[in-house]
């Protein structure tokens, strides 16, 4: 009699938390992502792009990639036929090759990253008002992250809504 009572408990309480689960909307959103793809966003890295620095540097690693690209294929085509000092040679060259494209890809992260950081401070209000806007109209009572949803079909996600809010914002 007593098993019976408390199975009869437990389906009871599994009923009520899943009619409660069901009332609670779960929504996903990148907050990064909604701030970078405002229109304040896409011109501050179109800015960036066109700046000097940022342009010699992204000029500079296309052709160290270029270089490396062409020491490859030569050493593919004609590596079976070179001395043993001819190979060192290249794969030293290689070497310092790859050592300049990772400075010159860690150069233009790291601008990037600097001007996504002033835009986050510069929209961060203005993000903070539009999620509450999204959150409060559609009644979501549980909001994840990008990195905390395994998996989330595109209903589910907020950010495009977010990014549209902030967008119109004055």
């Amino acid at each position: 009699m007593n098993f019976t009572k408390k199975c009869v408990a437990a389906v009871a309480l599994c009923m009520v938390s899943s009619v409660s689960f069901a009332e609670t909307k779960i929504a996903v959103i990148n907050p990064e992502g909604a701030i970078l793809s405002t229109a304040v966003g896409k011109a501050r890295f179109e800015k960036l792009e066109k700046t000097a620095d940022y342009a010699a540097t992204k000029a500079k690693l296309d052709g160290i990639s270029a270089d490396f690209k062409a020491l490859q294929e030569s050493a593919k085509k004609e590596g079976s036929t070179w001395s043993a000092e001819k190979k060192e040679e290249v794969g030293k060259k290689m070497q310092g090759l790859q050592q300049d494209a990772q400075f010159n890809g860690q150069k233009l992260q790291k601008s990037r990253q600097d001007a996504a950081e002033a835009i986050a401070q510069e929209l961060g209000q203005k993000y903070q008002t539009a999620l509450k806007q999204v959150v409060d109209a559609e009644k979501i009572g549980l909001l994840l992250g990008p990195q905390a949803a395994i998996f989330a079909t595109p209903e589910y996600d907020i950010t495009a809504k977010v990014t549209d809010l902030i967008n119109k914002a004055k």
